[in-house]
């Protein structure tokens, strides 16, 4: 591992490519912390955010994509993948004869998949690990996009919030920052489970 170092900025974007220009390397070579003990929040307009960050020497990327494979052959599924590297994110894409049923039930094994590989390699990957399959995210994001407008729009007129059951977070990312976009709305998650209750409410 080479050395760390710490960057400062008044946004995590800033920080990371302060840090790529001091190693001279792409941001996808990166890997790094967030120091929340020095990071300050100061409103909207003023922060200062502290990262720690290093090189990459390739082993946590190499034992992601064994493992990835090692758990295809003990689940006895038809399936390959594909590993990409993007700003904050690793991306593991499946496809496959069993595509089906990494899909079913609304893709709950998708889900675990890449709460599993979370857990185990986000924090010496220095980045979120995100699993799709046959571009299922992709669509349901477009859907999740389209279902919340339709409910911040009714919460608007009515003034009475709506209540979303049992999403997991993929599906509480997306609603939330659609109706982030609704300056008058806000959305909260509750509960202690993977999967939460989410309400839209006027502010």
């Amino acid at each position: 591992m080479s050395e760390k170092k710490e960057f400062s900025s008044s946004s995590l974007k800033d920080a990371i490519a302060r840090a790529a220009a001091e190693f001279e390397v792409d941001e996808e070579q990166l890997k790094y912390e967030i120091i929340t003990e020095k990071t300050h929040y100061f409103g909207h307009s003023q922060r200062e955010i502290y990262i720690r960050a290093w090189l990459t020497d390739g082993t946590d990327e190499e034992a992601l994509s064994t493992f990835v494979k090692e758990l295809l052959k003990g689940m006895e599924m038809e399936l390959d993948f594909q590993v990409s590297y993007g700003k904050g994110f690793v991306k593991v894409d499946f496809s496959g004869a069993d595509y089906k049923l990494m899909l079913y039930q609304n893709g709950s094994l998708l889900n675990a998949v890449q709460y599993i590989l979370n857990r185990l390699f986000s924090d010496d990957l220095g980045k979120k690990v995100y699993c799709e399959c046959e571009k299922f995210r992709r669509k349901k994001e477009f859907e999740l996009t389209n279902q919340a407008n339709r409910y911040a729009r009714m919460v608007r007129k009515t003034g009475r919030p709506v209540v979303l059951k049992d999403l997991n977070p993929f599906e509480r990312r997306v609603i939330h920052v659609t109706v982030n976009k609704y300056s008058d709305l806000e959305s909260k998650s509750y509960g202690d489970t993977f999967q939460k209750d989410l309400t839209i409410k006027r502010k």
